[in-house]
């Protein structure tokens, strides 16, 4: 039996002179037969795009025909009172800090001591799983979902790496993901999990501050490698070990107090 379809969708995929082009982002979802349009941000909020606040898209789905819902469940940015955090150290074991406030999603610089979102934990948060669970209702009622945040490139936005691995892993008998994305060529198609999977692997060992690492050679004194330090049955395992707890580092919100939490917007 075929699998059933849930797709992702970065509104800035559709960016134009003007802002994104609602209706060709619609369009395409009409074409991939989707139901619901379900927007993954913590926030539906947009201060450079207003027309993906969620009231616009609330209006749009009603006009092309393919309602929107907000799922705040799904969103990355963690309340503080939620126990998803972890030192920055004990997600990534390698001493690359501090990290650069260029580099990560609030602009600030990331030290060892910080704590961040930790996705392996919440993958398996109770408010998350509310939103994997609504996830599930839908496809017992055979809907398809397209999961939307604002990234174009899903290999750098939650709703690869959070949302879609946790269906998969749940429900990967008989739903399958796809991420709307572009080609070399410009052209609107699909790629699944296990590509983007490879394509992170391939990209983060290209990095500069991971080669000088040297992971994967043995210690001359140890006869081990640094890899090893990671968790997997196989070298294969290790290495994704390892390109998972970056990107965890990269794209993981610090942990603000009660006074400093929702002020960002844009976010995940």
């Amino acid at each position: 039996m075929d699998k059933q379809k849930l797709y992702t969708i970065g509104y800035t995929l559709f960016r134009n002179r003007e802002g994104i082009d609602l209706e060709r982002m619609f369009e395409t979802l009409k074409k991939y037969n989707v139901s619901y349009l379900v927007d993954v941000r913590s926030v539906p909020f947009s201060n450079q795009y207003p027309q993906c606040n969620a009231n616009n898209l609330k209006v749009a789905g009603e006009h092309y025909g393919v309602p929107y819902l907000h799922v705040p469940e799904l969103g990355a940015k963690a309340s503080p009172q939620q126990e998803v955090f972890s030192k920055a150290s004990d997600i990534f074991y390698e001493d690359i800090f501090p990290i650069a406030a260029s580099k990560r999603p609030e602009k600030n610089e990331l030290r060892s001591t910080d704590e961040i979102v930790d996705f392996q934990k919440f993958r398996n948060d109770d408010f998350f799983l509310q939103g994997i669970k609504r996830i599930e209702n839908a496809y017992d009622r055979n809907y398809t979902l397209a999961l939307m945040c604002s990234e174009k490139e899903p290999i750098n936005c939650h709703r690869y790496f959070l949302v879609s691995r946790k269906v998969e892993q749940m429900f990967g008998k008989w739903i399958e993901v796809e991420h709307i994305a572009q080609n070399d060529n410009g052209e609107l198609t699909t790629i699944s999990n296990n590509a983007i999977d490879k394509e992170l692997s391939d990209n983060i060992f290209k990095k500069e501050e991971i080669k000088k690492l040297n992971v994967l050679e043995t210690d001359l004194f140890s006869n081990e490698a640094k890899i090893n330090n990671y968790f997997g049955d196989t070298i294969q395992d290790k290495i994704s070990d390892f390109c998972d707890r970056y990107w965890n580092l990269m794209h993981g919100w610090k942990k603000f107090n009660n006074n400093n939490y929702n002020k960002n917007e844009d976010y995940d």
